[in-house]
């Protein structure tokens, strides 16, 4: 098995449903479809004070194409956005 392919890239991401799990990213121009989310967790800061937690929805999903993916949405204070964490 090949190793995790570090990325850590923001990225657009589409939904199917709004508000809901996301069906599509794309990375560099190129749009990946999710045809399955593998898993979903959350992981909530809270030793932080409130202004500067991160809380973070981590999806692994596979794309059509059969690849393996891991992204997070970032949601603590300030602006949101979606990163491309790695790729499995």
């Amino acid at each position: 098995m090949a190793e995790p392919r570090f990325i850590a890239e923001e990225v657009e991401v589409r939904f199917a449903e709004r508000p809901g799990l996301p069906s599509a990213f794309t990375l560099q121009g190129k749009e990946h479809r999710i045809v399955e989310i593998l898993s979903a967790r959350q992981a909530l800061d809270f030793k932080r004070s409130w202004w500067r937690r991160r809380h973070r929805d981590y999806y692994l999903v596979r794309t059509d194409q059969g690849r393996t993916f891991e992204l997070y949405f970032h949601r603590g204070p300030g602006r949101r956005y979606w990163v491309l964490y790695r790729e499995l």
